[in-house]
C-alpha cells in the first residue's frame, strides 16, 4: 500500500480509538438500504451488533467507460460489514466496517478492494450536543467525474460539532478535517503528479435555525475553509467563503424539504502553472421528499457546488446536479423505483484537447430502475438497471454505459 494511505489510515485508527476511549457516544442508526428493517442482536446487556453479507452479480457494457473500444464483462462484487452501537444513558456510540471485493469475469486486472470506516460519538447535554464523526475509506475510483481510470485514493473526514436547540432558536457550530491522498505518482499535467494533488481541508460551519411554524425552521449558514496542497509549492492553495439561506422540516402535510441556497467566494494562490481565476457563484444543496400516498414517495435533490480539479490546469470545476427518485411500495415486502439524474460540469477557462480549443464541459445522463423483495427482515433480493451516458465538449471524454445487476443481502 502507498506509505501516505498508510499512514492516513493509521492517523484515522487513531482517531476511532479515541473515540472510543474518551466518548460516551453517538446512536448512528447503522442503517442498511438493502435490510431496511434489520434489528441486530442484543451482547452484553445493550451493545447491539450488526453484520451483514452482499453479493451482487452485473454485467457491465463498458468497463473503460471509453468512447470507442468498449469492453463488456461481468463482476462479482462480495461486501461483509459488521458494525456495533452502544448507548450509554443518553450518549452513545457507534462504528462499523465494510469492504467491496470487485472480481472480474474476463480482465482479471480490473479486480480491487475498497475499504470503508466510520465511527460516531454523541454526549447530550441539558441544553446542547457534542458530536464527533469519522469516516475513513480506501477506494479506486471506479467513474471520477474528470478522469475514467481508476485512481488509488484514501480520505479522511472528522467533523467535531456542538448542536444547541431552544424553543424556537436552534445552533450548530462545527470543525470538519478533510484528508486526500492518492496513491500513484502518475503525471497530471507537465510535471505535477496525483502525488502533488495531496491536500489536506481545514472546513469552519456554523448554522442558526429559526422554527416559524411547528415543524419547520429557517436556516442561516456560514462556512469557510483553507484548502493546503502540503506536497508540491507549484499546487495552489485556496480559501473559501459560504452564506447560504434555507429552510428545514415537515412545511406542508405531504412533504418534507431539507434545501439551502447561496453563494461562494473562492481565491486561490497565485502560480505560474495554473490557472490563477477565482469562483464566485451560486451554490446550492438538499431537497424535498413528497408523499401523495402512504406508499408512494417522490424525491428531489439539487446540488451547485465547486470541487478541486485534477484536469490538466485547472484549479476546480462546478458541478450543477438534478436528480429526481420516485418510489413504489407494492406490499410490505416488495419495493420498485425508477430514478433520474442530470449533471453539468463546468470549466473557468480554456483548454486544447486533439487540436480543438475551449472551455470544457460535461453532461452527464443517469436513468434508472429496480426492483426489491425483503423476503424477511434478514433477506432481501433486488434486480437494477441503469443507463449512463457522457457528453463532453471534447468528444475523447464521452461515453455511454449499461450496468444490470442482481443482488442479494443478509444480515442482522
Amino acid at each position: 500500500m502507498n506509505s501516505k494511505i498508510f499512514r492516513l489510515a493509521t492517523v484515522s485508527i487513531f482517531a476511532l480509538s479515541l473515540l472510543v476511549l474518551q466518548c460516551g457516544i453517538g446512536f448512528s442508526q447503522l442503517e442498511n438500504p438493502d435490510l431496511p428493517d434489520r434489528e441486530g442482536v442484543k451482547v452484553l446487556d445493550k451493545t447491539l451488533i450488526h453484520s451483514a453479507f452482499r453479493v451482487d452479480e452485473m454485467i457491465e457494457s463498458n468497463i473503460y467507460l471509453k468512447n470507442t473500444d468498449r469492453r463488456t464483462d461481468s463482476i462479482t462484487m462480495l461486501n461483509p460489514s459488521i458494525g456495533l452501537e452502544i448507548p450509554f444513558y443518553d450518549n452513545s456510540f457507534s462504528a462499523d466496517y465494510d469492504v467491496d471485493i470487485f472480481l472480474y469475469g474476463i480482465h482479471r486486472t480490473e479486480d480491487h478492494i475498497d475499504q470503508r470506516a466510520r465511527a460516531l460519538a454523541e454526549i447530550n447535554f441539558n441544553d446542547f450536543r457534542l458530536s464527533v464523526k469519522d469516516v475513513f475509506r480506501i477506494y479506486t475510483d471506479r467513474a471520477a467525474d474528470e478522469d475514467t481510470n481508476r485512481i488509488k485514493r484514501a480520505t479522511n473526514n472528522l467533523r467535531s460539532g456542538i448542536t444547541a436547540e431552544f424553543d424556537k432558536l436552534g445552533f450548530d457550530f462545527g470543525y470538519t478535517n478533510r484528508i486526500e491522498t492518492y496513491g500513484t505518482d502518475d503525471l497530471i499535467y507537465q510535471t505535477i503528479t496525483y502525488n502533488d494533488r495531496d491536500r489536506m481541508s481545514h472546513i469552519f460551519d456554523a448554522t442558526a435555525s429559526y422554527r416559524f411554524l411547528p415543524k419547520t425552521y429557517a436556516l442561516v449558514e456560514n462556512d469557510f475553509g483553507i484548502v493546503d496542497y502540503y506536497n508540491c509549492g507549484e499546487v495552489p492553495g485556496s480559501w473559501f467563503y459560504e452564506g447560504l439561506v434555507g429552510i428545514k422540516g415537515e412545511w406542508f402535510s405531504k412533504a418534507d424539504v431539507n434545501f439551502r441556497a447561496g453563494f461562494r467566494y473562492q481565491q486561490y494562490e497565485d502560480s505560474n502553472m495554473y490557472a490563477n481565476k477565482p469562483y464566485l457563484g451560486p451554490v446550492m444543496r438538499g431537497g424535498f421528499n413528497y408523499y401523495p400516498t402512504d406508499i408512494d414517495t417522490v424525491s428531489v435533490q439539487l446540488e451547485r457546488t465547486v470541487f478541486e480539479s485534477t484536469y490538466s490546469n485547472m484549479n476546480y470545476y462546478d458541478v450543477t446536479l438534478a436528480d429526481v427518485k420516485y418510489n413504489h411500495k407494492f406490499t410490505d415486502k416488495v419495493t420498485a423505483g425508477v430514478k433520474g439524474a442530470y449533471q453539468l460540469n463546468q470549466y473557468p477557462t480554456s483548454t486544447t484537447v486533439n487540436g480543438e480549443n475551449g472551455k470544457r464541459y460535461d453532461n452527464f445522463y443517469t436513468l434508472g430502475t429496480y426492483l426489491r423483495y425483503d423476503i424477511r427482515k434478514w433477506i432481501s433480493v433486488e434486480a437494477r438497471y441503469d443507463y449512463k451516458q457522457k457528453v463532453s465538449k471534447f468528444d475523447v471524454y464521452n461515453y455511454l454505459d449499461n450496468l444490470v445487476t442482481f443482488r442479494g443481502t443478509i444480515g442482522f
